[in-house]
């Protein structure tokens, strides 16, 4: 049962609101941009790590701003996301709140997802807050033993700072609370010549892998357009760097 109706729903809940606005600027160069921002709110029922109860109930509210100029492909956008955790007598109490670039988002499970358009995602912890991981592609799911959140595992492959395109993309991985390891894929690549990401597990090449009653074993494939690949191990739940095979001109740096 949802935590928002454990004691009955008769009772009339405390309302919250935003104001959403749109508006026009124009610039000395003749330039127009146009100017959206949206607020809104939506209740989210987290589970805990077992997955087998609601560890909180949270109010989540989201701002996004967005401009567009002409003559511009680019929409610049941030997103503004807090959340309240609602008590028994449904007061909100202040959880967390984080600003991203991007343009849009929505909850996956227990990360929020912000989206940069025509480049990348971020995902946040829904429990507490701050960013987890930066990919180009839907994170890439393990399932380990285990029915909860933290039977599953991670894999992403970004640039940890998406205006900071000189520094190299990360393979990153971990649970949904917490990336346990991050590697700079060094090369001479340039941003956008991003790879394909899989993992496989004998042979099969997939974006998700179902592990349960065996060990946490598998490897990370980043496949380029022009064939080259980077194969990187994970054994007993841990990337194994050093066993990774890499072509001439390529390297795994480990990152804090």
């Amino acid at each position: 049962m949802s935590l928002f109706c454990r004691a009955g729903c008769a009772a009339v809940a405390q309302s919250y609101r935003a104001e959403s606005s749109a508006y026009i600027i124009k610039g000395k160069d003749n330039t127009t941009t146009y100017v959206t921002e949206n607020r809104s709110f939506r209740f989210a029922d987290v589970l805990g790590d077992e997955g087998q109860n609601y560890e909180v109930g949270l109010l989540l509210e989201e701002t996004y701003h967005n401009e567009h100029s002409d003559g511009m492909d680019e929409v610049r956008g941030n997103a503004t996301i807090t959340a309240w955790t609602i008590g028994n007598g449904r007061q909100r109490k202040l959880r967390w709140t984080f600003k991203e670039n991007g343009n849009e988002g929505e909850l996956r499970n227990r990360f929020f997802r912000i989206t940069a358009w025509g480049c990348c995602d971020s995902y946040d912890s829904i429990l507490t807050g701050p960013k987890l991981y930066v990919s180009n592609f839907d994170l890439l799911e393990i399932w380990g033993d285990g029915d909860g959140p933290q039977a599953w595992r991670y894999v992403a492959f970004g640039y940890a700072d998406i205006h900071n395109s000189s520094r190299p993309p990360q393979l990153q991985y971990g649970t949904d609370k917490k990336a346990a390891q991050r590697f700079s894929v060094v090369s001479s690549r340039e941003y956008y010549d991003a790879p394909q990401v899989f993992v496989t597990s004998k042979e099969k090449v997939q974006k998700s892998l179902d592990l349960r009653g065996s060990a946490m074993e598998f490897t990370i494939l980043l496949k380029y357009d022009d064939v080259v690949e980077l194969r990187v191990p994970v054994e007993a739940d841990v990337i194994r760097a050093d066993l990774a095979q890499l072509p001439k001109g390529y390297s795994l740096r480990a990152e804090e």
